[in-house]
């Protein structure tokens, strides 16, 4: 092969043509041989199921295989493109743009390799997580030629671990309800049982009719407080094993005037002032079962904990908070020392004051109830100072 030039000239002002003749068959093998070898390596690149781009010095792509980008126009459009450009193109949020500046300007200063975890929303909606490498290359002299990204899609992987968490909590939980579980059979059941046999024992020894019917008579409250613990062990245990259970869209006024009807002798007998503000959330996705428990278990307990020495008052108020409904309910009664109970206050079976209606289960099944559902409560306290309950309703949007 050769290649032909002819250059025009002016000599004694005449008109001249300088002829070039070169061979160019090196030069033309050598330029076909690295054509080869490019379509050879990128033939390979696109065949690999990741995420693989090239950039130049100044953050532009010069090459994008089809694990990155599937549209064959689409990576012909990113060549020579940053990724603010691409990210405004596929209407991307700019923040992810930045952040892969800021990661190249990190390769460019540091000449290291780094990772991240990229996280995007695709047009359907899903959540995607990419783990994503940069790798710098250098010339001879040191100075950096070109960049090479890669990128591996771990979306499962990251669901997969979240459901790990998730169910090492869940064992985790429930490892401490089986203690508590065995904490109360323990305790509130066999006591109950231990009474039972007593007085079938006496029963049967003793021939007096009298004393026979009077000790009949002492059975019925030991059975009565069994049976009781016994349907809140059960209902507890329904709870967290209720999967069907379905929101419904709630008013808390209504909710609450349900409530203060049933309770309504004792709130007359305590002469209790209960202010109540819904303004800023009146209404929550909530089962309603639930909803109706929990709040007769923190009113009741309001009442139920009030302080001889002050008129009672209750102040039940929601807040908005991010995506969330905040409900709080404030007492001045009794109050209980935190920093003594604090391990133990939600715990089942754990009483905090003296009241012949006390059984330890309130507070633990509305907690069990607002946890099954994925909220949060929690309480501040000081003795003699009153309390006050929140609850946090989330996903509200």
């Amino acid at each position: 092969d050769i290649a032909l030039g002819i250059s025009p000239t002016k000599i004694k002002g005449k008109t001249f043509f300088i002829c070039f003749i070169s061979d160019i068959t090196s030069r033309k093998l050598a330029i076909q041989e690295l054509d080869k070898q490019k379509k050879f390596y990128e033939a390979i690149l696109n065949k690999i199921p990741t995420d693989i781009a090239v950039f130049n010095q100044k953050h532009q792509y010069i090459f994008v295989n089809p694990g990155a980008v599937k549209n064959e126009e689409l990576r012909k459009f990113i060549i020579g493109k940053d990724d603010f450009e691409y990210a405004k193109f596929r209407n991307w949020d700019i923040s992810i743009a930045q952040k892969r500046r800021d990661k190249f300007e990190e390769i460019k200063n540091t000449n290291k390799e780094i990772r991240w975890e990229d996280n995007i929303i695709d047009n359907n909606g899903k959540a995607i997580t990419h783990l994503r490498r940069l790798f710098p290359v250098h010339s001879d002299n040191g100075e950096l030629t070109m960049v090479i990204g890669y990128g591996i899609d771990i979306s499962e992987r990251k669901a997969m671990e979240e459901k790990q968490a998730a169910l090492v909590k869940q064992l985790s939980s429930q490892n401490i309800q089986l203690n508590d579980f065995c904490n109360i059979v323990s305790h509130n059941l066999r006591a109950p049982l231990i009474n039972i046999a007593m007085l079938v024992k006496f029963i049967e020894e003793n021939n007096s009719p009298e004393e026979q019917k009077q000790m009949i008579a002492m059975l019925n409250p030991v059975i009565s407080n069994l049976q009781y613990t016994f349907n809140e062990l059960v209902e507890s245990i329904h709870i967290k094993h209720d999967h069907e259970i379905k929101n419904e869209r709630l008013s808390f006024q209504d909710c609450l005037k349900r409530i203060m009807d049933v309770l309504d002798i004792e709130i007359k007998n305590t002469n209790a002032v209960i202010d109540i503000n819904f303004d800023a959330a009146p209404a929550v996705n909530f089962p309603h079962k639930y909803l109706y428990s929990t709040f007769h278990n923190l009113l009741s307990n309001a009442l139920k904990y009030r302080s001889p020495q002050r008129r009672l008052h209750i102040k039940i108020h929601t807040k908005i908070k991010g995506s969330s409904i905040i409900f709080s309910i404030t007492d001045n009664g009794l109050g209980i020392d935190l920093e003594k109970h604090k391990e133990n206050f939600f715990k089942i079976g754990r009483v905090f004051h003296r009241h012949p209606n006390s059984k330890g289960f309130g507070l633990y099944m509305t907690k069990t109830q607002v946890e099954a559902m994925g909220g949060k409560i929690w309480a501040e306290s000081k003795p003699d100072s009153g309390s006050t309950f929140f609850i946090e309703f989330k996903n509200q949007n």
